[in-house]
């Protein structure tokens, strides 16, 4: 009896979650209880037929799976979602034995099996056809269109299916750890193209007169890395020096932008190749730009997809911070065909392990193949950012235990991208680039096809002097690999015992924030303390004196520890160049030292180094440790300042205290601030040309200072904004604009009606996804609220503006002063009513309205970044350019 009631006991519970295909009242429960599917069954090749109707937007589809059953089973379980399954058989040498299927939902998992009969241990083929309709989403096996300058709008499907969206395409194993070969094919019609992760072997012709492409089969791979395009994008092609064939595909009418990508791609991939020392293991890569996409971009194998402003770029309407970021979204994205696709992490809570790597990436190789875009300049603010998420009660470890979807989709965020940058970062100062770089090379090379944890990681990074695969006589790179380097009586950066990478980089990625290092310099004894009301962190320090610009080190282990300057100094400053992970206080008049030599020669330090003493001391004051008149005091050598990073900190951290009278209706003591920001900033913003010349650095700059000399109503650039608009606007858009200050010159006329409309025909009939991304950012600039209100609407329409521009439109209006308000009715109401693409995660939030009253504008870009897992987009936000209102 006892056996029977645990038995009826397991069944109820296992039932109560399963939803089953056989609507029998006897049928039985879902044989699987676990959101994880079982690691004893496991796929080895994939072959897949896909035929999309882009008539009736629905597809079908036939898969064959091998599978490797390592133990006897009753049972196969694997992924599908939204799928209607027609047939289900296991092939055998003699005759398909058909099987059962049972379906449950909640787990987006389906059990194949057959009443009275064993998987048994060894290889099986299973065979599954099924059908479904083409995804409204932006995600799995989705339909989109395009309107061609004729107005004939035009249909394709496409593929999105990081984290967990395969399911939704095709029955598969749909874990990064269940990789496995992929033979596709894709039936189309005549008038349309498909491209896929492997170079086309062949196409045949069917009976009913549809084509049928055939694809190479791929290497090992995960299946969120399958991708498939149906369309009538053209493309146009280059070899890389490593004999890579390399191919961007458009629109037709865009086909002319896509040059710059091309020969982009191409640098990058031959960079790749020859730094990590690992050929690129395809024949070829397409880099597709798509019409409808949420996120910016995606890293598929051989098969990249970006959104069109992410890829496409117009020599006479694009700026130089579309240069940037379409270069660093494509270095990004390529890094990833070997940190993410050559070694993926074994599971979504060490997502870090991929775009962390990527992300840093970025910066390593775009600054040694585009020198021209200073791209160094902006990693700072990538720390800032990450920080500013990492200070938050919400942050998480970089490592955080995840199950669902759900939980998987929140992995995504600054978090994983940024702040794994910056330890990475932070990690290749500690070791040296040179054995930073050897041991991710030795990570790769041993970890290639294969799945990997943190500690895999650690492991190649720590052993690299003992490594039998790589030439020792590489490795005896400034005494690296031997213990000369520990005997420095200033530094405590390698002691006499070895290194432990693991034991260090476990506290900066299994504990979420960052450390509080205070500094307090007595004499020649320096105390260091490490705030430890929560963590405690290993923090490889650096810092330079007012006697010796070369760089120190100092590794602090423990809370509390005391360093020995060889001779008194005037001031100390660590962190430098922000290439740790942490904030510094400097008690015992360490500050007033260091504002000191600000105010005499700022030029003592790094602009990095400015930008984070300025980032510093105004979080300092947000935790009460410092008074807000000693950071204002800081701040007043800002208007001896001209690089771009301390100038922009310096707004980052300014502005906010502003918006706060604002708020609160304090409009006096409002006023007061914002004329001594722009007399603060007075003597740059004069020095500024309304041009194209200069570094990409100065570019950026004079755009970010005179939006915000015409929003702060500066005389001159509103004069000068307004004549060059008005001189555009008779030229009916024809006269050339500097494409730098084009953004200042619309958001100025965006402040009329007739202004507003006139920008509105221009971007409706823009070929340049450029133009339309600062056109669009102007609109929602304006002061006119009822003009806010109609782009809100007409979005959700997805008509003019495209419904995949939302998340970055409301978070635009929420920062207009005069569209935070109109922004956050909107989420509430219109947003929460109406089915969308993103419907999915606004359901999530119907549920907590009440939570949902007192966000601010901040919050309000967060909720949206949440609600679309669009951690992606913030990357293709053309560096400064979207988030400038919320400066100003």
């Amino acid at each position: 009896v006892p056996s029977l009631l645990r038995l009826l006991f397991c069944g109820l519970f296992v039932g109560s979650h399963a939803m089953t295909v056989n609507t029998d009242t006897n049928a039985l429960p879902f044989p699987w209880d676990k959101i994880r599917l079982p690691e004893t069954v496991k796929p080895q090749h994939y072959d897949l037929l896909i035929h999309p109707n882009l008539t009736s937007l629905t597809f079908t589809g036939v898969v064959q799976i091998l599978i490797e059953v390592e133990q006897d089973t009753r049972a196969i379980i694997l992924h599908s979602k939204n799928l209607q399954i027609s047939k289900a058989q296991l092939l055998g040498s003699r005759h398909p034995q058909d099987l059962q299927t049972s379906e449950f939902e909640a787990y987006e998992q389906i059990a194949l099996f057959s009443d009275g009969f064993t998987f048994e241990k060894g290889n099986h083929v299973v065979h599954l056809e099924f059908y479904a309709n083409l995804s409204d989403s932006f995600h799995g096996f989705y339909k989109g269109r395009y309107t061609t300058n004729s107005g004939e709008v035009r249909m394709m499907a496409s593929t999105q299916f990081e984290p967990t969206h395969a399911r939704a395409a095709f029955p598969c194993f749909d874990e990064p750890a269940f990789k496995a070969n992929f033979t596709i094919r894709v039936r189309r019609e005549s008038r349309h193209i498909s491209i896929s992760n492997m170079p086309k072997l062949r196409t045949v012709e069917m009976a009913d007169g549809l084509l049928e492409d055939q694809f190479d089969t791929t290497v090992k791979m995960s299946t969120y890395l399958v991708a498939f395009i149906i369309s009538d994008l053209q493309s146009i092609s280059k070899k890389s020096q490593h004999g890579v064939e390399i191919s961007v595909y458009t629109v037709p009418e865009k086909i002319s932008q896509a040059e710059y990508a091309l020969n982009t791609a191409v640098t990058l991939l031959d960079f790749y190749d020859d730094y990590f020392d690992i050929p690129y293991p395809l024949p070829k890569h397409d880099l597709a730009a798509i019409p409808d996409f949420q996120s910016g971009a995606m890293e598929n194998w051989g098969l990249s997809t970006y959104r069109e402003s992410g890829l496409l770029f117009d020599p006479e309407k694009s700026s130089s911070s579309d240069k940037l970021g379409i270069t660093k979204v494509i270095a990004h994205e390529l890094a990833h065909q070997w940190f993410g696709n050559l070694v993926t992490m074994q599971w979504w809570n060490d997502l870090w392990l991929n775009e962390g790597f990527a992300k840093f990436m970025e910066y390593v190789s775009v600054n040694i193949t585009h020198p021209e875009l200073q791209v160094d300049d902006y990693f700072l603010e990538k720390c800032f950012t990450a920080m500013s998420v990492d200070s938050l009660t919400s942050s998480h470890p970089i490592s955080t235990p995840v199950e669902n979807p759900a939980e998987i989709s929140e992995m995504f965020d600054d978090v994983s991208y940024r702040k794994g940058a910056c330890i990475l970062n932070m990690l290749r100062d500690f070791l040296t680039p040179e054995a930073f770089k050897y041991g991710i090379i030795h990570y790769l090379k041993t970890h290639s096809y294969q799945n990997t944890v943190n500690a895999h990681l650690w492991e190649s990074l720590t052993n690299i002097c003992t490594s039998d695969e790589l030439d020792s006589g590489r490795l005896k790179l400034d005494g690296f690999c031997s213990k000369s380097r520990a005997e420095s009586p200033a530094s405590k950066w390698f002691m006499e015992d070895s290194v432990d990478v693991q034991a260090i980089m476990d506290t900066w990625t299994l504990q979420e924030g960052f450390p509080l290092i205070t500094v307090e310099v007595k004499g020649q004894e320096v105390t260091l303390k490490q705030d430890t009301s929560s963590f405690l962190w290993q923090v490889p320090l650096t810092y330079i004196t007012s006697h010796s610009s070369a760089v120190q080190r100092f590794l602090l282990k423990s809370e509390k520890d005391v360093l020995y300057l060889p001779k008194k100094v005037d001031w100390i400053k660590f962190n430098v160049d922000l290439r740790g992970y942490y904030i510094v206080h400097y008690k015992s008049g360490g500050w007033d030292a260091l504002i000191n030599q600000l105010q005499q020669n700022h030029s003592v330090f790094s602009s990095n180094d400015r930008a984070s003493l300025i980032h510093d001391i105004f979080q300092l004051v947000s935790i009460e440790k410092i008074p807000l008149d000693k950071a204002l005091n800081l701040s007043l050598y800002l208007s001896k300042e001209s690089e771009i990073m301390p100038v922009t900190q310096g707004f980052n951290e300014l502005v906010p205290l502003y918006k706060l009278m604002e708020k609160r209706n304090m409009e006096e003591l409002e006023n007061q601030l914002k004329g001594h920001l722009v007399k603060l900033f007075k003597t740059l913003i004069d020095r500024q040309s309304w041009s194209d010349d200069g570094s990409v650095s100065e570019r950026m700059l004079r755009n970010y200072l005179l939006l915000f000399a015409c929003i702060r109503r500066y005389p001159s650039c509103i004069s000068t904004a307004t004549r060059l608009f008005q001189q555009w606007k008779e030229s009916d858009g024809k006269m050339w604009l500097p494409t730098d200050v084009s953004l200042v010159v619309y958001t100025e006329g965006a402040r009329t009606d007739e202004g507003w409309d006139f920008l509105l025909e221009k971007y409706k009939r823009s070929v340049s996804p450029s133009e339309k991304w600062i056109i669009k950012a102007a609109l929602s600039y304006s002061p006119l609220a009822h003009k806010l209100q109609w782009l809100l609407e007409r979005t959700i329409e997805g008509e003019i503006i495209k419904t995949q521009d939302l998340p970055s439109l409301v978070i635009s209006v929420s920062k207009n002063p005069k569209g935070f308000k109109l922004a956050w009715d909107f989420l509430k109401t219109s947003l929460l009513a109406v089915e969308t693409p993103i419907d999915p995660k606004i359901r999530l939030l119907k549920t907590d309205q009440n939570q949902m009253q007192c966000v601010e504008s901040q919050t309000l870009s967060h909720t949206m970044a949440v609600l679309t897992q669009d951690s992606h987009c913030g990357e293709v936000c053309h560096s400064l350019c979207c988030c400038h209102l919320d400066h100003f």
